[in-house]
């Protein structure tokens, strides 16, 4: 073996190691973050328990509104294109 190939062969270890190391942070820092995201929603649920209800009513709305929307969009088209 040539220095050449011991260098190459030194770096690639190297390079693999740096890589497994940055997916590990990366996965640490993603179970961290779950871990808060789930502290932050029960603080939530608690200090605000009607906060849920009213989120999932707003959502709720707004999706009946965009489908009548949508629906309405759909009939004008048909309409249309039935007409011609």
């Amino acid at each position: 073996m040539t220095e050449k190939d011991v260098d190459l062969d030194c770096f690639k270890m190297k390079a693999k190691e740096l890589a497994y190391t940055s997916v590990g942070i990366g996965i640490l820092a993603f179970q961290k973050a779950q871990v808060r995201r789930r502290e932050l929603s029960e603080e939530i649920d608690k200090e605000f328990p009607q906060a849920k209800a009213f989120v999932i009513k707003q959502v709720e709305t707004t999706i009946s509104n965009i489908a009548m929307v949508m629906t309405s969009l759909l009939n004008s088209r048909n309409d249309s294109q039935a007409s011609k």
